[in-house]
């Protein structure tokens, strides 16, 4: 037991020191767009100096460009910059604060379902319920990619716990999701995020019968229901 909780624990920093590298890469990538921006705004001002005044082109207390390290040229740099860029950079910031903004929703993950257990006393799900998620998916694999745009086209293989089961999800039909055996092998016990949630309950309005939409968000949690109760629904 103590091997499996240190196997998860480097999991859970993993992930976590994943999603630091995002947002640091998408920080890096904005301050280089943002820096790209402003040396192609001051080799301007410097071209535009060079044919107003070409007496004067050369003259490195004029040019702040060829100012080296003299901190006047580089403080009248920067004043020219900002005096021309004005609210130019602002749709760069905007886009930056967007670009994180999506990177922290992408990557969280559904809370812990309110369950009276740690694990559910039933582990597998039922015959019954392998032949209720074919019918309600159509025999086809859940599984989506590419922001949900695109859906696996393999048979229902494998019957899965969409909040894990080890991790205190409930092995109910609130929770059951139909994949193929390469996605099912691919998700392992992972919490899945809350994007990765709202695009499959987005995906299956589509194709679940009306009577069965109820089922749609799989949120992991034990409902009252069993298998002879939810014959009326069958």
């Amino acid at each position: 037991m103590s091997v499996r909780r240190t196997i998860r624990r480097a999991w859970e920093a993993y992930r976590l020191l994943r999603v630091a590298s995002y947002t640091a890469g998408a920080l890096a990538g904005a301050g280089g767009l943002a820096g790209a921006y402003w040396t192609l705004l001051a080799r301007r001002l410097r071209t535009g100096l060079a044919e107003d005044s070409p007496e004067y082109a050369a003259d490195t207390a004029v040019d702040p460009w060829h100012a080296g390290e003299r901190a006047a040229g580089l403080a009248r740099m920067l004043r020219q910059i900002r005096d021309a860029s004005g609210a130019r950079l602002v749709p760069i910031l905007a886009a930056a604060v967007v670009l994180i903004a999506l990177l922290a929703l992408a990557n969280l993950r559904m809370p812990k379902p309110d369950n009276p257990f740690d694990r559910d006393p039933v582990r597998l799900f039922s015959d019954a319920d392998r032949t209720w998620i074919r019918m309600a998916a159509g025999g086809r694999c859940e599984h989506r990619r590419l922001f949900g745009l695109l859906r696996c086209r393999g048979p229902i293989e494998h019957m899965d716990h969409h909040y894990p089961w080890s991790r205190g999800g409930a092995t109910d039909r609130h929770n059951l999701v139909g994949l193929c055996a390469r996605h099912n092998l691919r998700k392992s016990d992972g919490i899945p995020t809350l994007l990765r949630t709202w695009l499959l309950y987005r995906s299956r309005l589509k194709y679940f019968p009306a009577r069965l939409r109820g089922y749609a968000w799989p949120d992991g949690r034990a409902h009252s229901m069993r298998d002879d109760d939810r014959k009326e629904l069958e």
